[in-house]
């Protein structure tokens, strides 16, 4: 009876899920894919039921079954709602008038309709050379499920509760991983940040990449963590687990997962108890990146070259495309890279794009009604992840040293975040999606920093976020007097109340806490 009732949960959910999805598909008859949303849903349940099984070592935890349950829930509901919403209140562009968010997804997915329905083989998904997909993962899974679950009717849907279940993933493992590093506090802050940071949750309910990347990193930094506390068996499959799941899908993440997970191996000083895994692992990096000079290779360069031209032209060619284009879409940019030398302009677009997506600008910019309301939610996230994020470089150095793990998984976060913004030339969409990819990283941390400030009273996170609070409150007011017409202070007044504002907010509390401990020092008798 006991085992019964703890499956009708499961039972009950991919019932609901199936039917309410065969409900809503606006491709072909009503119900008509129910037969292969019930096998698709039972199949992702089973996926999920085993990840919770073996990622609970020490006992159920119904926090994390609620936010995997909800991030999976959440992932879907804005999938249809989008299908449905972005017709008639979207762009007047193809993919949002095919109910896509992004035209990537829009690209890939009837790519992935058009080879599932063709008689060529699946696997020309890797070999073949495809606009919509240069590494072809994601174009082959979605093909393969197209195939074999509707292959006469085009069901988007389907993809879509792949991508769910990757978040789902991704959130039990961020929330595992947090645990670990900070206790339980910390892992439960992580794993529903996880669940409801509004980026992945966009990413999540669309054909896109990253959902599957996000998971493939949250089960390695959960099977790293593993192996730090003597769990070896676990480590391996873990660790594994997520850098296969990312090479599929793209192998340069693949590479770069493995590598961060190689590194921290050696940062920590933990490489000599286990030589022969990291040589497994820096293997599977090097075949990562064999995949992804394979997969470069069929570029070609309008100048010619090889794969090392091709890697130089990304690092620097592509990124000044990517700034003109953030200079001709924002007024601002162009005020200040007119008022400043060339030199300085990769620099000033790199960190605009640390900022980005900016709440100020989600509020005031001219935008239609169901974008202005993904942009608010997309700036929300970012804002509220962001103090964390700042304030655990140096609380993590002061508390676990240069080698402790939070200080190298603030490297991280910050070099990758710095990487992504350089690459797309700081702009709001490729530079937000390539950072949000280590969200398990960048909620484990924020997690463990929250942990941690209310160990020792939080002052200065509390004035980390008056900080940021601050910020934004003083862009905004440049932003409503551009865009809504009320009195500011202009650019350049803008910019020098900012540089006041933040060497005092600075500044401030430093000298308040160095009388208060001369204070306690006067006051401390001499022994």
């Amino acid at each position: 009876m006991q085992r019964l009732k703890a499956w009708l949960p499961w039972v009950a959910g991919i019932l609901g899920v199936s039917v309410a999805l065969a409900g809503l598909d606006w491709r072909g008859a009503a119900m008509a894919g129910w037969a292969g949303y019930i096998a698709l849903a039972a199949l992702c349940a089973g996926i999920l039921w085993a990840a919770w099984r073996w990622g609970s070592p020490s006992g159920s935890t119904r926090g994390a079954a609620w936010a995997m349950g909800v991030a999976v829930v959440l992932r879907l509901g804005l999938a249809i709602f989008l299908a449905y919403s972005l017709p008639s209140n979207g762009y007047d562009n193809p993919h949002q008038r095919a109910g896509y968010f992004f035209p990537d997804a829009y690209d890939r997915d009837n790519a992935a309709r058009v080879l599932a329905q063709s008689d060529e083989p699946l696997l020309t998904a890797f070999t073949g050379a495809s606009r919509t997909d240069q590494y072809g993962g994601l174009l082959f899974l979605s093909a393969l499920t197209y195939r074999v679950l509707s292959p006469e009717v085009h069901r988007p849907l389907l993809v879509l509760v792949l991508s769910a279940t990757a978040g789902g993933l991704a959130t039990l493992f961020t929330w595992r991983f947090g645990e670990h590093l900070g206790g339980k506090r910390a892992g439960a802050l992580a794993g529903w940040m996880s669940a409801l940071y509004p980026e992945m949750v966009l990413l999540g309910a669309s054909q896109m990449r990253e959902p599957f990347i996000g998971a493939g990193l949250a089960l390695a930094l959960y099977g790293y963590v593993r192996g730090r506390g003597g769990s070896l068996r676990p480590a391996v499959l873990g660790v594994g687990s997520g850098v296969l799941l990312a090479t599929v899908i793209s192998p340069p993440y693949g590479a770069l997962i493995a590598g961060i997970v190689l590194v921290a191996w050696m940062w920590e000083g933990r490489g000599r108890r286990s030589a022969w895994g990291l040589a497994i692992l820096a293997i599977v990096a090097l075949a990562a990146l064999g995949l992804t000079v394979r997969a470069w290779s069929g570029i070609e360069l309008s100048e010619g070259g090889n794969v090392i031209d091709l890697v130089g032209w990304w690092l620097s060619a592509s990124a000044r495309f990517e700034i003109y284009k953030l200079e001709q879409a924002s007024g601002m940019v162009q005020v200040l890279f007119d008022q400043t030398p060339e030199w300085a302009h990769m620099p000033m677009a790199t960190g605009y794009g640390l900022i980005r997506p900016f709440f100020p600008a989600a509020l005031t910019e001219e935008m239609a009604p169901l974008a202005r309301g993904v942009e608010i939610a997309r700036s929300l996230g970012w804002l509220v992840i962001l103090p964390f994020l700042l304030y655990a470089p140096l609380a993590a150095l002061r508390r676990t040293g240069l080698r402790g793990l939070p200080t190298y998984l603030a490297l991280v976060v910050w070099a990758t975040a710095i990487l992504a913004s350089y690459r797309a030339g700081g702009d709001g969409w490729d530079n937000v999606r390539y950072r949000s990819v280590f969200l398990a990283a960048q909620a484990g941390l924020a997690g463990w920093a929250w942990a941690h400030a209310r160990q020792v009273g939080g002052t200065w996170l509390r004035r980390t976020i008056v900080i940021v609070a601050g910020v934004v409150l003083i862009f905004l007011q440049w932003y409503l007097g551009r865009y809504v017409g009320t009195p500011s202070l202009g650019l350049n007044g803008t910019l020098a109340l900012l540089a006041v504002f933040s060497v005092l907010a600075i500044l401030l509390p430093l000298a308040r806490d160095w009388r208060r401990r001369r204070r306690l020092t006067a006051r401390t008798p001499a022994v």
